[in-house]
């Protein structure tokens, strides 16, 4: 003959089943005489008295030391997230590892020169201070020193860097920057039309880039300003690498 088994409960635990089993029977209670009453029950106090049941539930479970369905499928995705997760750690370290610091020097300079051909296209100038942060971050200062207007001393084709300047600048303008003259420098007026089309010409070709300040100078012949430089974070990097740059 076998004995059945047992389970001894303390003052305190029997008190706290006893409770549990108390809020079970008054919510499923009360969604008995919600269904009852017709067919149109109120959904949210049903669905509200089905979660404490469930709740109580579990508590009454756990208390009893009750093994279920619920509490064990609870348990395995829990495992398996904390799993998944591992994997993803060792992954990101492993990929970290396997890059040698001179194959990162040498990805990191390839962007860098990227996104300095790019800014250079339309002639705008230089890309300084870059630097590039331990998130895949990218912060640097991009100048506005239009190289149009002047054509190189010794150039071989004086006629053809004077229009090649001249769609430059008419390209500007239609994009809606406002070029003035600055001595005999072509320059970038500091206006709301031209920082609109500053940040207009990140968020077409780099998305995730963010204008952060803007700088500007008084003209030299002139009592208004003109923009120098534009301080930028990118933080994906793959939008730099996808830029377009002009054939070598």
């Amino acid at each position: 003959m076998t004995h059945a088994a047992t389970l001894h409960l303390s003052a305190d635990r029997l008190e706290a089943a006893q409770t549990k089993v108390t809020d079970i029977f008054h919510a499923i209670g009360t969604v008995l005489t919600l269904i009852k009453e017709g067919p149109d029950i109120q959904l949210e106090l049903a669905t509200d008295c089905i979660k404490v049941a469930e709740f109580s539930l579990a508590g009454l479970c756990s208390l009893m030391g009750v093994d279920t369905f619920t509490s064990r499928e609870r348990e395995q995705r829990y495992l398996h997230l904390r799993a998944a997760n591992k994997r993803i750690r060792d992954l990101e370290t492993q990929l970290g590892n396997t890059a040698s610091p001179e194959i990162t020097q040498h990805a990191i300079k390839n962007i860098a020169l990227h996104l300095k051909k790019w800014w250079n296209r339309d002639g705008f100038g230089y890309v300084h201070d870059l630097e590039f942060g331990a998130y895949g971050t990218c912060h640097g200062k991009f100048s506005f020193r239009l190289n149009a207007g002047v054509p190189p001393p010794d150039s071989d084709t004086p006629a053809f860097d004077k229009r090649n300047d001249a769609a430059r600048i008419d390209s500007l303008r239609n994009r809606g920057f406002v070029i003035v003259r600055d001595d005999r420098q072509w320059a970038i007026a500091d206006c709301d039309a031209s920082r609109a089309a500053l940040i207009d010409l990140f968020a077409k070709n780099i998305p995730s880039a963010k204008v952060f300040r803007i700088e500007n100078v008084n003209r030299w012949r002139a009592n208004d300003f003109v923009l120098t430089a534009a301080e930028v974070y990118i933080h994906d990097l793959t939008e730099i690498i996808e830029l377009p740059i002009p054939p070598v």
